[in-house]
């Protein structure tokens, strides 16, 4: 009889007919070997941070529910900082940079702070500033990428920049232009980088350039601290015992 009914149920629920409680009575061995549908258990919203464009209509609907601002303030319009090609390490020139590191006023083009790869390999060296990439100007860095775009597929570019003499007194400028060559796949084009990473409430690290956040991203995350290269952070004093010993100031890295 058990299995005439559950035989019963199953086919009127496969056509779709209900089955009303009152039109069936079920035996207690029934209920005993029939089995019994456990209640299904809907994971409920979970409150997630998630990047939240600022130009996205307020209401979004349900995702609107979930998303949450992060913790950190990044405009949306930068100024560039710094850029990297093929070993250059570079920088816009300023006024201000030129009166610290004695160069001409007027002096315009991208200011390099470290040369290796490619660019060492050309005759570049550090302080050299970049004025020309082939027939391109270079006064910022805007320039500076958009012209080694204009030479990315190829394997080798001249780079026209200006020298200053380590000498005292005046500053003496010389003018050259290097080969940069790249040994297969092209030299590609210069990436280019916003300021480092502020916290909120730090005092200023230079003189007044204007509001903060016209260069800097505010908050935590973007930079892993304590810096692997010691960049941001000064190195570790040199012990005049460690000179006398000859003992390196880090692990053992292979040759210089």
């Amino acid at each position: 009889a058990v299995v005439i009914v559950v035989a019963l149920v199953l086919v009127i629920g496969r056509q779709g007919g209900v089955v009303a409680p009152q039109s069936m009575s079920v035996s207690p061995q029934m209920a005993a070997v029939a089995p019994v549908a456990a209640p299904i258990a809907f994971p409920q919203a979970t409150n997630m941070a998630m990047v939240v464009d600022p130009g996205m209509p307020a209401g979004g609907g349900a995702m609107a529910a979930l998303e949450s601002p992060l913790p950190n303030f990044v405009p949306r319009k930068l100024k560039v900082f710094e850029g990297h090609w093929q070993g250059m390490d570079g920088r816009l020139m300023t006024e201000e940079l030129a009166r610290k590191l004695n160069y001409p006023r007027g002096v315009q083009g991208v200011l390099l702070g470290e040369v290796t790869l490619n660019a060492a390999f050309s005759g570049l060296l550090g302080g050299d500033v970049v004025v020309r990439i082939d027939d391109t100007p270079v006064t910022n860095m805007e320039d500076f990428q958009a012209a080694s775009r204009n030479v990315a597929t190829r394997s080798e570019a001249r780079i026209s920049v200006i020298r200053k003499d380590n000498r005292p007194g005046a500053p003496v400028l010389r003018k050259l232009t290097v080969v940069l060559r790249a040994a297969e796949g092209g030299l590609g084009f210069a990436q280019l980088e916003g300021a480092p990473m502020i916290l909120p409430g730090d005092p200023r690290p230079h003189g007044y350039r204007g509001a903060c956040t016209d260069c800097h991203p505010v908050g935590q995350g973007f930079e892993l601290a304590p810096d692997p290269d010691l960049i941001s952070l000064p190195p570790p004093a040199i012990t005049r015992d460690a000179v006398t010993r000859g003992v390196s100031s880090h692990e053992v890295r292979g040759p210089c």
